[in-house]
Protein backbone atom coordinates (compact mmCIF):
# COMPACT_ATOMS: atom_id res chain seq x y z
CA UNK A 1 0.00 0.00 0.00
CA UNK A 2 2.84 2.38 0.75
CA UNK A 3 4.05 2.04 -2.85
CA UNK A 4 0.57 2.74 -4.19
CA UNK A 5 -0.02 6.03 -2.43
CA UNK A 6 2.44 8.11 -4.49
CA UNK A 7 0.96 6.65 -7.69
CA UNK A 8 -2.57 7.50 -6.58
CA UNK A 9 -1.43 11.00 -5.64
CA UNK A 10 0.21 11.47 -9.03
CA UNK A 11 -2.90 10.28 -10.86
CA UNK A 12 -5.10 12.54 -8.76
CA UNK A 13 -2.86 15.51 -9.48
CA UNK A 14 -2.94 14.75 -13.20
CA UNK A 15 -6.74 14.49 -13.21
CA UNK A 16 -7.13 17.73 -11.25
CA UNK A 17 -4.73 19.55 -13.59
CA UNK A 18 -6.61 18.25 -16.63
CA UNK A 19 -9.93 19.32 -15.14
CA UNK A 20 -8.57 22.80 -14.40
CA UNK A 21 -7.33 23.17 -17.97
CA UNK A 22 -10.73 22.05 -19.22
CA UNK A 23 -12.51 24.51 -16.94
CA UNK A 24 -10.33 27.37 -18.16
CA UNK A 25 -11.23 26.53 -21.75
CA UNK A 26 -14.92 26.54 -20.87
CA UNK A 27 -14.54 30.10 -19.57
CA UNK A 28 -13.03 31.32 -22.81
CA UNK A 29 -9.29 30.99 -22.25
CA UNK A 30 -6.41 28.60 -21.69
CA UNK A 31 -3.33 29.41 -19.60
CA UNK A 32 0.37 28.61 -19.98
CA UNK A 33 2.29 29.41 -16.81
CA UNK A 34 5.89 30.39 -16.06
CA UNK A 35 7.15 31.21 -19.54
CA UNK A 36 10.60 32.82 -19.47
CA UNK A 37 10.69 36.08 -21.47
CA UNK A 38 14.15 37.39 -20.54
CA UNK A 39 16.69 37.83 -17.77
CA UNK A 40 17.36 40.57 -15.26
CA UNK A 41 20.24 41.36 -12.92
CA UNK A 42 19.65 41.47 -9.15
CA UNK A 43 21.99 41.67 -6.18
CA UNK A 44 22.38 38.63 -3.92
CA UNK A 45 24.79 37.41 -1.25
CA UNK A 46 26.94 36.23 -4.17
CA UNK A 47 26.98 39.66 -5.78
CA UNK A 48 25.22 40.52 -9.02
CA UNK A 49 23.39 37.57 -10.58
CA UNK A 50 20.97 37.08 -13.45
CA UNK A 51 17.57 35.52 -12.94
CA UNK A 52 14.81 34.48 -15.33
CA UNK A 53 11.88 36.83 -15.81
CA UNK A 54 8.60 34.96 -16.19
CA UNK A 55 5.13 35.57 -17.57
CA UNK A 56 1.80 33.74 -17.85
CA UNK A 57 0.04 33.50 -21.23
CA UNK A 58 -3.76 33.56 -21.52
CA UNK A 59 -4.96 32.38 -24.94
CA UNK A 60 -8.57 32.64 -26.22
CA UNK A 61 -10.59 29.44 -26.41
CA UNK A 62 -13.79 28.79 -28.35
CA UNK A 63 -14.98 25.97 -26.08
CA UNK A 64 -17.98 27.93 -24.81
CA UNK A 65 -19.68 30.59 -26.92
CA UNK A 66 -21.36 32.01 -23.81
CA UNK A 67 -17.96 33.23 -22.61
CA UNK A 68 -16.22 33.92 -25.89
CA UNK A 69 -16.46 36.55 -28.57
CA UNK A 70 -16.06 33.88 -31.22
CA UNK A 71 -15.68 36.19 -34.22
CA UNK A 72 -12.64 37.87 -32.62
CA UNK A 73 -11.17 34.60 -31.34
CA UNK A 74 -11.32 33.15 -34.85
CA UNK A 75 -8.65 35.57 -36.09
CA UNK A 76 -5.40 33.97 -37.24
CA UNK A 77 -3.28 36.69 -35.65
CA UNK A 78 -4.88 38.27 -32.60
CA UNK A 79 -4.24 41.53 -30.74
CA UNK A 80 -2.29 41.20 -27.50
CA UNK A 81 -2.34 42.90 -24.11
CA UNK A 82 0.64 42.80 -21.72
CA UNK A 83 -0.37 43.38 -18.08
CA UNK A 84 1.83 44.68 -15.25
CA UNK A 85 0.81 44.39 -11.58
CA UNK A 86 1.33 47.05 -8.92
CA UNK A 87 2.67 47.02 -5.38
CA UNK A 88 4.77 50.12 -4.82
CA UNK A 89 7.68 48.47 -6.69
CA UNK A 90 8.04 46.33 -3.54
CA UNK A 91 5.52 43.50 -3.83
CA UNK A 92 3.13 41.78 -6.23
CA UNK A 93 3.02 38.79 -8.52
CA UNK A 94 1.37 37.16 -11.49
CA UNK A 95 -0.89 35.08 -9.25
CA UNK A 96 -1.71 36.59 -5.89
CA UNK A 97 -4.49 37.36 -3.44
CA UNK A 98 -6.23 40.64 -4.27
CA UNK A 99 -5.27 43.78 -2.38
CA UNK A 100 -7.92 45.39 -0.18
CA UNK A 101 -8.21 48.92 1.18
CA UNK A 102 -11.17 50.48 3.02
CA UNK A 103 -13.17 47.33 2.18
CA UNK A 104 -12.56 47.79 -1.56
CA UNK A 105 -11.36 44.57 -3.23
CA UNK A 106 -8.95 45.11 -6.07
CA UNK A 107 -9.02 43.45 -9.48
CA UNK A 108 -5.67 41.81 -10.14
CA UNK A 109 -3.93 41.71 -13.50
CA UNK A 110 -4.96 38.08 -13.87
CA UNK A 111 -8.57 39.26 -13.44
CA UNK A 112 -8.09 41.68 -16.33
CA UNK A 113 -6.60 38.80 -18.34
CA UNK A 114 -9.70 36.70 -17.68
CA UNK A 115 -11.87 39.64 -18.70
CA UNK A 116 -10.08 40.39 -21.97
CA UNK A 117 -8.90 37.02 -23.27
CA UNK A 118 -12.34 35.57 -24.14
CA UNK A 119 -12.90 38.70 -26.26
CA UNK A 120 -10.08 37.70 -28.59
CA UNK A 121 -6.95 39.14 -26.96
CA UNK A 122 -3.89 37.07 -26.16
CA UNK A 123 -2.91 38.42 -22.74
CA UNK A 124 0.40 38.19 -20.92
CA UNK A 125 0.72 38.82 -17.17
CA UNK A 126 4.38 39.57 -16.50
CA UNK A 127 6.59 39.75 -13.46
CA UNK A 128 9.40 42.28 -13.10
CA UNK A 129 12.24 42.85 -10.68
CA UNK A 130 11.18 44.35 -7.33
CA UNK A 131 13.07 46.47 -4.81
CA UNK A 132 13.67 43.71 -2.21
CA UNK A 133 15.78 41.95 -4.88
CA UNK A 134 17.96 45.07 -5.34
CA UNK A 135 17.73 45.12 -9.15
CA UNK A 136 20.40 46.73 -11.29
CA UNK A 137 19.21 48.46 -14.49
CA UNK A 138 21.44 48.52 -17.54
CA UNK A 139 20.53 52.13 -18.37
CA UNK A 140 22.17 55.08 -16.65
CA UNK A 141 20.28 56.49 -13.67
CA UNK A 142 20.27 59.91 -15.37
CA UNK A 143 19.27 58.75 -18.86
CA UNK A 144 17.94 61.72 -20.83
CA UNK A 145 14.20 60.89 -20.74
CA UNK A 146 13.86 60.80 -16.94
CA UNK A 147 13.38 63.41 -14.26
CA UNK A 148 15.99 63.64 -11.56
CA UNK A 149 15.53 61.18 -8.74
CA UNK A 150 14.87 64.05 -6.33
CA UNK A 151 12.10 65.50 -8.56
CA UNK A 152 10.29 62.23 -9.07
CA UNK A 153 10.53 60.54 -5.68
CA UNK A 154 8.29 62.88 -3.70
CA UNK A 155 7.41 62.48 -0.04
CA UNK A 156 3.98 61.14 -1.04
CA UNK A 157 5.57 58.60 -3.35
CA UNK A 158 8.01 57.37 -0.75
CA UNK A 159 5.20 57.04 1.81
CA UNK A 160 3.41 54.68 -0.58
CA UNK A 161 6.61 52.74 -1.18
CA UNK A 162 7.06 52.25 2.55
CA UNK A 163 3.38 51.35 3.00
CA UNK A 164 4.01 48.40 0.68
CA UNK A 165 7.22 47.50 2.49
CA UNK A 166 5.43 47.52 5.84
CA UNK A 167 2.90 45.05 4.42
CA UNK A 168 5.87 42.76 3.65
CA UNK A 169 7.34 43.17 7.14
CA UNK A 170 10.29 45.15 5.76
CA UNK A 171 11.80 48.31 7.14
CA UNK A 172 11.34 51.65 5.37
CA UNK A 173 13.57 52.94 2.60
CA UNK A 174 14.89 56.33 3.67
CA UNK A 175 17.34 59.00 2.60
CA UNK A 176 19.36 59.04 -0.61
CA UNK A 177 20.28 55.38 -0.25
CA UNK A 178 16.64 54.32 0.00
CA UNK A 179 15.62 56.54 -2.90
CA UNK A 180 18.39 55.05 -5.04
CA UNK A 181 17.00 51.54 -4.45
CA UNK A 182 13.54 52.71 -5.56
CA UNK A 183 14.94 54.59 -8.55
CA UNK A 184 16.90 51.58 -9.77
CA UNK A 185 13.77 49.46 -9.40
CA UNK A 186 11.64 51.91 -11.41
CA UNK A 187 14.15 51.90 -14.29
CA UNK A 188 14.66 48.12 -14.09
CA UNK A 189 10.90 47.57 -14.29
CA UNK A 190 10.71 49.66 -17.47
CA UNK A 191 13.56 47.63 -18.97
CA UNK A 192 11.79 44.39 -18.04
CA UNK A 193 8.56 45.51 -19.71
CA UNK A 194 10.51 46.44 -22.83
CA UNK A 195 11.98 42.91 -22.82
CA UNK A 196 8.49 41.46 -22.49
CA UNK A 197 7.28 43.43 -25.52
CA UNK A 198 10.33 42.34 -27.52
CA UNK A 199 9.65 38.72 -26.51
CA UNK A 200 5.99 38.86 -27.53
CA UNK A 201 6.86 40.47 -30.86
CA UNK A 202 9.60 37.89 -31.53
CA UNK A 203 7.22 35.05 -30.53
CA UNK A 204 4.22 36.40 -32.41
CA UNK A 205 3.79 33.31 -34.58
CA UNK A 206 4.09 30.98 -31.58
CA UNK A 207 1.32 32.79 -29.67
CA UNK A 208 -0.74 33.86 -32.69
CA UNK A 209 -0.19 37.56 -32.01
CA UNK A 210 -0.27 40.46 -34.44
CA UNK A 211 2.90 42.41 -33.49
CA UNK A 212 1.33 45.65 -34.75
CA UNK A 213 -1.57 45.33 -32.28
CA UNK A 214 -0.05 45.16 -28.79
CA UNK A 215 -1.33 47.18 -25.81
CA UNK A 216 0.15 47.62 -22.34
CA UNK A 217 -1.84 47.93 -19.13
CA UNK A 218 -1.04 48.03 -15.45
CA UNK A 219 -2.06 49.32 -12.06
CA UNK A 220 -0.13 51.60 -9.69
CA UNK A 221 3.59 50.77 -9.99
CA UNK A 222 2.66 48.65 -13.00
CA UNK A 223 0.88 51.64 -14.53
CA UNK A 224 3.90 53.87 -13.96
CA UNK A 225 6.03 51.20 -15.63
CA UNK A 226 3.68 51.19 -18.62
CA UNK A 227 4.04 54.98 -18.98
CA UNK A 228 7.82 54.80 -18.58
CA UNK A 229 8.09 52.11 -21.25
CA UNK A 230 5.73 53.67 -23.80
CA UNK A 231 6.47 57.37 -23.35
CA UNK A 232 10.03 57.13 -22.00
CA UNK A 233 11.68 54.19 -23.73
CA UNK A 234 9.42 54.61 -26.79
CA UNK A 235 8.52 50.93 -26.78
CA UNK A 236 6.47 50.46 -29.97
CA UNK A 237 2.92 49.55 -28.90
CA UNK A 238 -0.51 50.50 -30.20
CA UNK A 239 -2.10 51.66 -26.93
CA UNK A 240 -1.67 51.81 -23.16
CA UNK A 241 -4.02 51.92 -20.17
CA UNK A 242 -2.29 53.04 -16.95
CA UNK A 243 -4.57 52.57 -13.93
CA UNK A 244 -3.69 54.94 -11.06
CA UNK A 245 -0.01 55.53 -11.96
CA UNK A 246 2.37 57.12 -9.40
CA UNK A 247 6.13 57.60 -9.64
CA UNK A 248 6.40 57.68 -13.42
CA UNK A 249 9.96 58.73 -14.11
CA UNK A 250 9.40 60.48 -17.44
CA UNK A 251 10.31 64.11 -18.02
CA UNK A 252 7.09 65.25 -19.73
CA UNK A 253 8.81 68.16 -21.48
CA UNK A 254 11.01 65.68 -23.35
CA UNK A 255 8.75 62.66 -23.80
CA UNK A 256 5.22 63.94 -24.49
CA UNK A 257 5.69 66.35 -27.37
CA UNK A 258 3.45 65.41 -30.32
CA UNK A 259 0.09 64.08 -31.41
CA UNK A 260 1.84 60.84 -32.34
CA UNK A 261 2.21 59.79 -28.69
CA UNK A 262 0.88 56.32 -27.86
CA UNK A 263 -2.94 56.42 -27.42
CA UNK A 264 -3.58 56.43 -23.68
CA UNK A 265 -6.55 55.50 -21.47
CA UNK A 266 -5.68 57.02 -18.06
CA UNK A 267 -7.63 56.03 -14.94
CA UNK A 268 -7.59 57.72 -11.52
CA UNK A 269 -9.92 57.04 -8.59
CA UNK A 270 -11.68 59.70 -6.51
CA UNK A 271 -9.85 58.87 -3.28
CA UNK A 272 -6.63 57.75 -4.92
CA UNK A 273 -3.23 58.00 -3.29
CA UNK A 274 -1.63 61.48 -3.05
CA UNK A 275 1.28 60.03 -5.03
CA UNK A 276 -1.17 59.39 -7.88
CA UNK A 277 -3.20 62.59 -7.63
CA UNK A 278 -0.13 64.83 -7.62
CA UNK A 279 1.11 63.28 -10.89
CA UNK A 280 -2.17 63.11 -12.83
CA UNK A 281 -2.68 66.82 -13.74
CA UNK A 282 0.76 67.23 -15.30
CA UNK A 283 0.44 64.10 -17.43
CA UNK A 284 -3.10 65.05 -18.50
CA UNK A 285 -2.05 68.57 -19.47
CA UNK A 286 0.97 67.34 -21.41
CA UNK A 287 -1.01 64.77 -23.40
CA UNK A 288 -3.80 67.21 -24.22
CA UNK A 289 -1.42 70.03 -25.11
CA UNK A 290 0.38 67.70 -27.49
CA UNK A 291 -2.94 66.80 -29.16
CA UNK A 292 -2.39 63.11 -28.40
CA UNK A 293 -5.14 60.49 -28.39
CA UNK A 294 -5.89 60.62 -24.67
CA UNK A 295 -8.82 59.81 -22.39
CA UNK A 296 -8.99 60.53 -18.65
CA UNK A 297 -11.44 58.45 -16.60
CA UNK A 298 -12.41 58.81 -12.92
CA UNK A 299 -13.56 55.98 -10.65
CA UNK A 300 -15.89 57.63 -8.09
CA UNK A 301 -16.12 56.49 -4.49
CA UNK A 302 -13.05 54.24 -4.48
CA UNK A 303 -9.53 54.49 -3.03
CA UNK A 304 -6.37 53.31 -4.77
CA UNK A 305 -7.72 49.75 -5.10
CA UNK A 306 -10.90 49.12 -7.10
CA UNK A 307 -12.57 46.33 -9.12
CA UNK A 308 -12.62 46.49 -12.90
CA UNK A 309 -16.43 46.49 -12.94
CA UNK A 310 -16.65 49.63 -10.78
CA UNK A 311 -18.49 52.67 -12.21
CA UNK A 312 -16.41 55.22 -14.09
CA UNK A 313 -16.95 58.81 -15.21
CA UNK A 314 -15.43 60.36 -18.30
CA UNK A 315 -14.84 64.09 -18.74
CA UNK A 316 -17.76 64.16 -21.20
CA UNK A 317 -20.06 63.28 -18.28
CA UNK A 318 -20.85 59.73 -19.31
CA UNK A 319 -21.12 56.98 -16.70
CA UNK A 320 -20.09 53.44 -17.60
CA UNK A 321 -18.50 50.42 -15.95
CA UNK A 322 -14.71 50.74 -16.07
CA UNK A 323 -14.40 47.31 -17.68
CA UNK A 324 -16.83 48.26 -20.46
CA UNK A 325 -15.05 51.54 -21.09
CA UNK A 326 -11.69 49.77 -21.25
CA UNK A 327 -13.06 47.18 -23.66
CA UNK A 328 -14.37 49.97 -25.90
CA UNK A 329 -10.96 51.67 -25.85
CA UNK A 330 -9.10 48.47 -26.76
CA UNK A 331 -11.55 47.61 -29.50
CA UNK A 332 -11.08 51.07 -31.02
CA UNK A 333 -7.28 50.84 -30.87
CA UNK A 334 -6.63 47.14 -31.54
CA UNK A 335 -9.62 45.72 -33.38
CA UNK A 336 -9.43 48.12 -36.37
Amino acid sequence: MKLLNPIIALLATTVIAANMASAEGEFGYNVELDVAYGKGVVRSDRGLVERDLLLDVYTPSTNNADYTKTDAVAETLRPAVILVYGGGFQRGGRRQAPYTEFDAIHSRMEDYARLLTPLGYVTFVIEYRLAPELPEPTMALDVDWVLTMEEDLTDAGMRRVNFAREALGLGPLEGDEGKTVVWKTILSAAEDLEKAVDFVRASSEQFGVDPARIALGGHSAGAATVINAAHGLDVPVAAIFPLSPPLSAIDLSKTVTSADETPTFHVVSQYDEPAVLEKAPGFTQAMRSAGADYELVWVPGFPHFYPHNSPSLSDDGTRQALSERLIDFLEEQLMK
